[in-house]
Protein backbone atom coordinates (compact mmCIF):
# COMPACT_ATOMS: atom_id res chain seq x y z
CA UNK A 1 0.00 0.00 0.00
CA UNK A 2 1.89 3.20 -1.22
CA UNK A 3 0.67 6.78 0.82
CA UNK A 4 1.27 9.68 -0.92
CA UNK A 5 3.02 12.51 1.37
CA UNK A 6 1.37 15.98 2.13
CA UNK A 7 2.06 18.57 -0.33
CA UNK A 8 1.96 21.76 0.53
CA UNK A 9 -0.92 24.29 -0.38
CA UNK A 10 -0.82 27.23 -2.64
CA UNK A 11 -2.08 30.24 -1.82
CA UNK A 12 -6.00 30.49 -1.91
CA UNK A 13 -6.88 33.21 -4.31
CA UNK A 14 -10.65 33.50 -4.28
CA UNK A 15 -10.86 34.74 -1.05
CA UNK A 16 -10.91 38.69 0.29
CA UNK A 17 -8.43 39.91 2.92
CA UNK A 18 -9.47 40.14 6.08
CA UNK A 19 -10.25 43.50 7.46
CA UNK A 20 -9.01 43.97 10.87
CA UNK A 21 -10.06 47.39 11.49
CA UNK A 22 -13.74 48.36 11.20
CA UNK A 23 -14.41 51.18 8.50
CA UNK A 24 -13.97 54.42 8.92
CA UNK A 25 -17.57 55.02 7.13
CA UNK A 26 -19.13 57.34 10.16
CA UNK A 27 -19.20 56.47 14.03
CA UNK A 28 -20.14 53.08 13.48
CA UNK A 29 -23.57 52.00 14.74
CA UNK A 30 -25.29 54.27 16.79
CA UNK A 31 -26.21 53.10 20.88
CA UNK A 32 -29.64 54.55 20.00
CA UNK A 33 -29.74 52.19 17.02
CA UNK A 34 -28.76 49.19 18.76
CA UNK A 35 -31.29 49.75 21.33
CA UNK A 36 -33.99 50.49 19.06
CA UNK A 37 -33.05 46.93 17.82
CA UNK A 38 -32.98 45.26 20.97
CA UNK A 39 -36.27 46.93 22.00
CA UNK A 40 -37.92 45.73 18.55
CA UNK A 41 -36.86 42.48 18.94
CA UNK A 42 -37.74 41.98 22.25
CA UNK A 43 -41.31 42.98 21.49
CA UNK A 44 -41.61 40.54 18.50
CA UNK A 45 -40.86 37.81 20.56
CA UNK A 46 -42.44 38.68 23.40
CA UNK A 47 -45.90 38.69 20.82
CA UNK A 48 -44.83 35.19 19.64
CA UNK A 49 -44.81 34.18 22.87
CA UNK A 50 -48.07 35.32 24.18
CA UNK A 51 -49.68 34.21 20.32
CA UNK A 52 -48.24 30.54 21.34
CA UNK A 53 -49.44 30.72 24.72
CA UNK A 54 -52.84 31.66 23.88
CA UNK A 55 -52.94 28.81 20.92
CA UNK A 56 -52.05 25.94 23.24
CA UNK A 57 -54.75 27.15 25.98
CA UNK A 58 -57.10 26.44 23.12
CA UNK A 59 -55.55 23.34 22.01
CA UNK A 60 -54.62 24.12 18.54
CA UNK A 61 -50.95 23.77 18.47
CA UNK A 62 -49.33 20.32 19.57
CA UNK A 63 -45.46 21.20 19.22
CA UNK A 64 -44.54 22.18 22.57
CA UNK A 65 -40.98 22.48 21.94
CA UNK A 66 -41.63 25.58 19.56
CA UNK A 67 -43.33 26.95 22.55
CA UNK A 68 -40.59 26.19 25.15
CA UNK A 69 -38.18 28.08 22.49
CA UNK A 70 -39.98 31.01 22.13
CA UNK A 71 -40.30 31.40 25.43
CA UNK A 72 -36.69 31.60 25.73
CA UNK A 73 -36.03 33.79 23.23
CA UNK A 74 -38.14 36.36 24.81
CA UNK A 75 -36.60 35.82 27.88
CA UNK A 76 -33.11 36.12 26.90
CA UNK A 77 -34.84 39.06 24.50
CA UNK A 78 -35.90 40.93 27.69
CA UNK A 79 -32.52 40.60 29.87
CA UNK A 80 -30.46 41.92 26.98
CA UNK A 81 -32.36 45.36 26.81
CA UNK A 82 -32.24 45.30 31.19
CA UNK A 83 -28.31 44.71 30.31
CA UNK A 84 -28.10 47.28 27.60
CA UNK A 85 -29.70 49.52 30.21
CA UNK A 86 -27.47 48.80 32.91
CA UNK A 87 -24.62 49.09 30.77
CA UNK A 88 -25.91 52.75 29.77
CA UNK A 89 -26.21 53.97 33.12
CA UNK A 90 -23.45 52.64 34.16
CA UNK A 91 -21.26 54.51 31.52
CA UNK A 92 -23.25 57.55 32.20
CA UNK A 93 -22.53 57.73 35.71
CA UNK A 94 -18.51 56.96 34.70
CA UNK A 95 -18.87 59.96 32.40
CA UNK A 96 -20.66 62.14 35.11
CA UNK A 97 -17.77 61.48 37.60
CA UNK A 98 -14.91 62.47 35.20
CA UNK A 99 -13.47 65.78 36.60
CA UNK A 100 -13.19 68.56 34.03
Amino acid sequence: MFITPITPLGQISGLKTIQTEPEKSGNGLPFKEIFTTAIQNLQETEIKSNNNSALIALGAIDDLHTIGIDATKAYLAEKLVVELRNRAMEAYSEIMRINM
